[in-house]
């Protein structure tokens, strides 16, 4: 498995989600691949290839690339898969405020097994929660709706599904997908940006209509969502 992180403008959230990946993942064989998007600043730059410097390379193959431009989400992690190890059958695409607790040590062992057991599986996604406990992203049925299923439900709620189930896309914040599927259908075609992952499946589901898209409710990972503290606010021209 190659887990590839896209770090862009903020040092703090990315050092912890590459230390929490590192520290928290139990699982034979895993590479963490840093694809960095630069932003104008280059102390920030330089801070951000120092944190690469001082991660624990005891557990895992860790390795840093830096995009020559802010290739924005898509483009940038693309970078990252290229640099993946030739045996690599899965890619777990982050991004760069996500953290992993330490209650879920098997969530990469979980995930594969899963893709192993299903073979018509394209991609696969957590349950992420916000600091607050409350949802960030637990699949979506409806593309024409503008919100996400049980967007801010919280964690407890009832109505949240127990079981593996079906949605129409997966959040890049934290994706498993098929190193083929990126081989194939790479992403960032045409929306390097905000919609890469949507773009993404249904470019699956053009290319092999019995593939589907699952959400895996029992893994319980945090997603931060700093976007309010970008220094571009995501803007899709500039955005990391």
């Amino acid at each position: 498995v190659s887990i590839v992180i896209l770090p862009f403008d903020n040092v703090k959230f990315f050092e912890r989600a590459a230390n929490s990946i590192l520290e928290n993942t139990y699982y034979p064989d895993f590479e963490l691949i840093i694809a960095h998007n630069p932003c104008e600043n280059e102390e920030v730059n330089a801070a951000i290839r120092s944190v690469f410097n001082q991660l624990p390379k005891t557990h895992a193959h860790v390795s840093y690339t830096r995009n020559e431009t802010n290739l924005m989400h898509a483009r940038g992690s693309m970078e990252g898969v290229r640099v993946a190890s030739n045996d690599t059958k899965y890619v777990v695409l982050c991004n760069d405020d996500i953290f992993i607790p330490g209650n879920q040590l098997n969530w990469l062992q979980t995930m594969v097994d899963f893709m192993e057991a299903i073979d018509h599986s394209a991609t696969v996604t957590p349950c992420l929660l916000y600091p607050n406990e409350t949802i960030y992203w637990m699949g979506k049925q409806d593309p024409n709706q503008p919100m996400h299923d049980y967007l801010h439900a919280q964690r407890n709620d009832p109505r949240l599904p127990k079981q593996p189930f079906t949605t129409c896309y997966n959040n890049m914040a934290v994706c498993m997908t098929r190193k083929y599927l990126l081989d194939e259908i790479p992403l960032g075609q045409s929306c390097s940006h905000y919609g890469s992952d949507s773009e993404y499946a249904n470019r699956i589901k053009d290319k092999y209509p019995d593939m589907e898209h699952f959400v895996l409710p029992q893994i319980k990972l945090y997603h931060w969502n700093i976007y309010n503290m970008r220094e571009n606010h995501g803007d899709e021209e500039t955005a990391g």
